[in-house]
């Protein structure tokens, strides 16, 4: 299986640039293409005391949109220098919200890191691959543990 187009699911991991790291010199040496991925949960309206709202859920949308995307950009800046990057922040559920972005993107790999032990398999190593249902074994998707740079 080639990456050419690599889909990778920003969270808060304090390892995340060292992950990109490794994206980048995956998607440099096969040509390939790199999307960073935001998911929020979507907002509620902010209320007053009486109840009153004062921010909309719409207002609250585009300011986490505008701010997700520069963030996405200063990173793909600091770590995916001479890689194809595009960027997307989307609101929903994560886990739906990452599977569509892979079909919309048409994915050959999701990299993302290991929120949750992956069951039996989880304590013999960071690489699992998974097979999504809809795109039975053409996407791949990396779970890395731990990166550690140097």
């Amino acid at each position: 299986m080639t990456a050419k187009r690599i889909l990778v699911p920003v969270d808060g991991a304090q390892d995340m640039a060292a992950i990109l790291s490794l994206v980048g010199g995956i998607a440099r040496a096969s040509g390939g293409a790199v999307r960073l991925l935001a998911v929020h949960p979507i907002p509620k309206p902010r209320r007053d005391r009486c109840d009153r709202i004062v921010v909309s859920t719409d207002r609250q949308i585009e300011h986490l949109q505008s701010r997700t995307h520069d963030q996405l950009r200063a990173l793909a800046r600091a770590t995916l220098d001479g890689v194809a990057v595009e960027t997307a922040v989307v609101f929903g559920d994560r886990d739906i919200e990452i599977d569509v972005e892979a079909e919309c993107f048409r994915a050959d790999v999701v990299v993302m890191t290991a929120g949750r032990p992956a069951g039996p398999l989880a304590p013999f190593g960071s690489l699992l691959r998974w097979l999504s249902p809809g795109r039975s074994s053409e996407l791949g998707v990396l779970r890395l543990r731990s990166v550690r740079a140097g």
